[in-house]
């Protein structure tokens, strides 16, 4: 409780922020404001509601949740975002849970629990509230978790050599409940029906289920061969379930996508993208573990050559940053096997490899940048989950760590402090459009979708300026923005607008002429005509 409360702390001036992004399009969603609908949610992709949208995006429980938050807060900002926060604990707490059923360790799933909470990375999937990731992660967990206890069962069924005696009897005479899998698969599907990142967890199941055989067969003394052999037959077992309801996901997929399974959204060649990789990486890592600035936004990384400061680089310092975690941790495994019960060997192991298996596999998907926003598709929220990996790995050393643990917990303190200030500072950018856009572009001024969006925000504000009457105020907005972006068409228009409001209509003209001629949009070439007839100008039947 005493870290919820400053948990909430922390996050408690994001009650009072605004929707933003996304956020206004899916509050505004007849799918989710009326009963009715839930149906269409499993049948029909995200943006359906939009004539003429491309279909991309299939997640039914990502927007039964947001059916939920509306019957809950309406149109309130301030009951979307306490949700928001409650699910950010929410998963915390699963991830304290998987801790305490991997280690036994109560300070250990407290210093997971403390560092995922107030990791800054977080601020952009806690304070903007139609963001997946924590309702997909809590899938994930939960599946975690249930496969787990049944794997648990699966060990508790298996004889356990020690130096006293060959061989302990079973602590269990009954086969593994099928339940706990069935569960499993269960929660792993919800995830997949939220986000699609969750995909990677079948590949989860298999390479665990492949440790849980080793183990097994060690215990059990079989050959290195047969072990092998058993290890396959196990993880195939295990993963099958898992592949079924994927399949089925797949297909309910394609009929939404009309056809498709997913959304091709530009076309760089593929050199261009797995040369990418590597910087691409090496950005996720310093969001994870340099986190002292905001990375919810950034410049596009695209690489077209081998070079030392684009490919070489970032390759080197991801192999150093991944290579130099794995090995610290196999070192803290090997010198703490001495103290660890034969039967919770696997346990630790398991804990582990889970922990590396969340860092590494659900970053893979962002890899695909042919099926994301061209020109921004770098952003810190895909680190949610895997930060739980992360956490879930540093709190697996620090209860190997024997001695060296009060030495750890003294660097942890202050390091959970500093994230707690760091979330502090970064969450603001959330409050409303105008700081999130104005924000996004100090980090990355060389986004062109942001600087988009951006001058969208600001166009939008002139036009409530010109719609109060305040033109003088809101045309340097718009001349500046035009002259930013002679292609933003939403600036002429209002430009004309206001031009017009202060009598100065050959301007006015001027201005609403241009801005037929980028959008040849059919309500401004109408207006742009009754102007030209009041001024007595011959009335064209289109743009020149």
């Amino acid at each position: 409780m005493c870290l919820a409360a400053v948990v909430f702390s922390v996050y408690r001036s994001s009650l009072g922020f605004q929707f933003i992004l996304d956020d206004h399009r899916f509050t505004a969603d007849p799918r989710i404001q009326n009963p009715g609908h839930i149906g269409d949610y499993f049948t029909n992709f995200v943006w359906a509601q939009f004539t003429g949208a491309s279909p991309s995006f299939y997640r039914p429980m990502f927007l039964l949740w947001l059916r939920v938050n509306f019957l809950l807060s309406g149109s309130s900002p301030w009951g979307w975002h306490f949700l928001s926060f409650a699910k950010h604990l929410l998963v915390a707490s699963l991830l304290g849970l998987l801790v305490w059923r991997f280690l036994r360790d109560p300070l250990a799933s407290l210093l997971a629990v403390s560092l995922f909470a107030l990791h800054p990375a977080h601020t952009e999937s806690v304070s903007w509230v139609t963001v997946p990731d924590p309702l997909m992660t809590c899938g994930v967990l939960v599946a975690l978790l249930c496969y787990f206890k049944y794997v648990e069962m699966r060990l508790n069924a298996v004889p356990v050599q020690t130096k006293k005696s060959k061989r302990h009897p079973p602590r269990s005479s009954t086969q593994p409940s099928p339940f706990w899998l069935l569960a499993s698969v269960a929660a792993y599907f919800a995830a997949l029906l939220t986000k699609e990142t969750a995909i990677v967890f079948p590949a989860m199941v298999f390479a665990l289920a492949m440790r849980v055989a080793s183990f097994a067969d060690a215990v059990n003394g079989h050959a290195a061969n047969q072990s092998r052999r058993a290890r396959l037959r196990l993880a195939v077992a295990h993963a099958t379930p898992f592949l079924v309801v994927t399949a089925i996901y797949l297909l309910l997929r394609w009929n939404a996508l009309q056809g498709r399974l997913g959304a091709v959204t530009q076309h760089l060649p593929w050199t261009t993208v797995v040369l990418s990789w590597p910087a691409i990486f090496w950005f996720y890592c310093r969001a994870m573990l340099w986190p002292i600035r905001s990375y919810s936004f950034a410049d596009p990384i695209l690489v077209d050559s081998v070079s030392v400061r684009g490919f070489l680089f970032p390759l080197l310092s991801t192999v150093l940053a991944l290579g130099s975690l794995t090995l610290v941790l196999y070192w803290l495994r090997r010198k703490g096997s001495a103290r660890i019960e034969p039967e919770n060997v696997a346990k630790i192991d398991f804990s582990l490899l889970a922990g590396l298996l969340l860092l590494i596999l659900p970053l893979t998907p962002a890899l695909n940048l042919n099926a994301l926003n061209p020109g921004d598709f770098l952003h810190g929220r895909y680190t949610y989950l895997p930060l739980a990996g992360l956490m879930l790995l540093a709190a697996t050393a620090w209860h190997l760590a024997g001695k060296a643990k009060a030495v750890l917990l003294v660097i942890a303190v202050p390091l959970t402090a500093l994230f707690g200030v760091g979330t502090f500072r970064q969450e603001n950018q959330w409050k409303d459009d105008s700081t999130v856009f104005t924000i996004a572009h100090q980090l990355a001024p060389h986004n062109a979708p942001v600087a988009r969006d951006l001058a969208d925000t600001h166009v939008r504000e002139a036009l409530l300026l010109q719609e109060q009457g305040r033109c003088s105020e809101a045309i340097p907005v718009f001349r500046e923005v035009a002259q930013d972006d002679p292609q933003d068409w939403y600036a002429y228009a209002g430009l004309g607008y206001c031009l017009a409001q202060m009598n100065d209509l050959v301007r006015a003209e001027d201005s609403l002429h241009h801005a037929v001629e980028i959008s040849h949009d059919p309500n401004i070439t109408e207006q742009w005509q009754e102007l030209r007839a009041h001024m007595g100008l011959p009335v064209s039947s289109g743009s020149n």
